[in-house]
């Protein structure tokens, strides 16, 4: 069979099984399966494929059609211009995320550096300190710490198993990062940062079974479940960034595109951080909130 014919071939079965962009997936599964880019792919399409890599594709095709993600076949995710790996234990990077890395990256360059001290110095201290809440694979974190310069980051879970991912990540990317395993902010105490970013489970309970088969079947309910109302983790987070923000620290956080104006009122109703700022995604929808402690 030859090559075009062999993924038109997968393409066809994948859109049978109502998987979305079919056509996609079915070119990724065989550059993941052979190694190839999809130029190459392009350009020996009337190659024919040997029996063994046919039968190989076809398998790896039958499990996307069970509705297993793209990402847990192949073992990783682009995000930021960087491949994550991934597993069953953290949560997919979705190109949404790259908003809040992205003004994240913006404010952290623009914090004015102090000069430092010699000791500070020969201690390689960083100048900007950076905490990173519900880390997961530690794609925001991570990012960050390759983007900006002279900064410390920490990466924090509850789940010590998406935290190996996390570390995994951050070696093989040749990132600096602190990891750190507790509820929220239970491992932090005593410690103040110049910024808290997150992206937490925001998912109402009730909305996770209608998710699609890809997410509510095989990644982490852990990091989905935002509780009855999608606004738990923001309540403790909203509740609690006071006490490890520096003075005049950012705190910035994911949301779910229609909770912009909740996250809006719980931070104006506690009183200790600027009116928030609503930063939309590039469809144009809510996605990032940023304020600061006053």
């Amino acid at each position: 069979m030859k090559t075009r014919i062999l993924i038109n071939e997968g393409k066809h079965r994948l859109a049978n099984a109502y998987v979305m962009n079919p056509g996609v997936d079915a070119e990724e599964l065989y550059s993941f399966l052979t190694g190839v880019d999809k130029v190459a792919v392009f350009m020996n399409a009337e190659k024919e494929v040997d029996p063994e890599t046919e039968e190989a594709y076809f398998k790896l095709i039958d499990k996307r059609a069970s509705r297993v993600p793209l990402q847990h076949i192949t073992g990783c995710q682009s995000f930021m211009g960087y491949n994550f790996k991934v597993n069953d234990k953290v949560l997919i990077p979705r190109q949404d995320t790259e908003t809040l890395v992205t003004e994240a990256a913006r404010t952290i360059q623009g914090i004015p550096r102090k000069r430092q001290s010699l000791i500070d110095r020969l201690k390689k201290r960083d100048s900007v300190e950076v905490l990173d809440l519900c880390t997961g694979s530690g794609c925001v974190g991570i990012s960050l710490s390759k983007i900006c310069t002279d900064i410390g980051v920490t990466c924090s879970d509850i789940s010590e198993d998406a935290l190996k991912v996390a570390r995994e990540n951050a070696a093989e990317l040749h990132a600096k990062a602190e990891f750190c395993q507790g509820d929220m902010f239970e491992p932090h105490k005593g410690r103040k940062f110049d910024v808290i970013v997150s992206n937490p489970p925001y998912i109402r309970k009730a909305m996770i079974q209608i998710l699609q088969e890809e997410v509510k079947d095989h990644e982490p309910v852990q990091a989905l479940d935002g509780g009855r109302d999608g606004l738990d983790f923001y309540e403790i987070i909203v509740g609690q960034a006071h006490k490890y923000l520096k003075p005049g620290g950012w705190l910035m956080v994911e949301i779910g595109h229609d909770q912009g104006e909740e996250l809006r009122k719980m931070i104006k109703d506690n009183g200790r951080y600027s009116p928030a700022e609503v930063i939309r995604d590039l469809p144009g929808k809510d996605r990032v909130v940023k304020c600061k402690l006053l």
